[in-house]
């Protein structure tokens, strides 16, 4: 059996090793971190491998690199391990992507009560949906105001229609010559 964790939560990490090599003793474990911490991930006897990603900060699947991301996939894992901070176990989807992106037999949430749930492709693309990150509420708002933008254009277009169509009828009524009133009188 082959596992991949994705190292995002670090209190996480340790009890969730533990309890993977309890349930799978073979298991060969690799870690994907930040560069930043890989020393110390190599240097643990439960991590069979430790692979850095090409940048360090918010992992993503782009901060991987497309060539460790090509060999991980190779390596054809069984199960692939996200990591969460957060009790309900529902972490965040950039860290779930990059496990789908590996393309394992199966994916896992783990959270800090050590406990774990399984996530299928769907979960996955419906919290990328459903996050509420910055790039999402940009997009919400480049849709409202072109949404909003539309509606006044269309509406000073129909009033522009309406104002030809039914253009109210102007009366011209010859009106009495004005008498010019003179002071001098002939």
């Amino acid at each position: 059996m082959k596992i991949l964790i994705v190292k995002s939560a670090s209190r996480v990490f340790n009890p969730t090793l533990a309890s993977l090599k309890k349930e799978f003793p073979d298991a060969a474990i690799t870690v994907l971190a930040p560069s930043s911490g890989i020393e110390n991930l190599e240097k643990d006897p439960l991590v069979d491998e430790a692979v850095a990603t090409v940048r360090d900060g918010r992992m993503t699947v782009a901060t991987i690199g497309k060539e460790t991301l090509r060999q991980l996939r190779n390596q054809k894992f069984d199960l692939a391990v996200s990591l969460y901070n957060i009790d309900h176990g529902q972490g965040y989807s950039n860290i779930d992507r990059i496990a789908l992106a590996v393309r394992p037999r199966a994916i896992r949430g783990y959270n800090s009560a050590g406990k774990f749930s399984v996530l299928t492709p769907s979960d996955i693309y419906k919290k990328c949906a459903l996050e509420k990150t910055a790039a999402f509420w940009i997009v919400v708002n480049h849709a409202a105001t072109v949404f909003l933008f539309t509606l006044i254009a269309l509406g000073i277009c129909l009033e522009w229609a309406l104002r030809k169509c039914f253009k109210p009828a102007v009366r011209r009524e010859n009106p009495a010559p004005a008498k010019i009133l003179s002071s001098q009188q002939p």
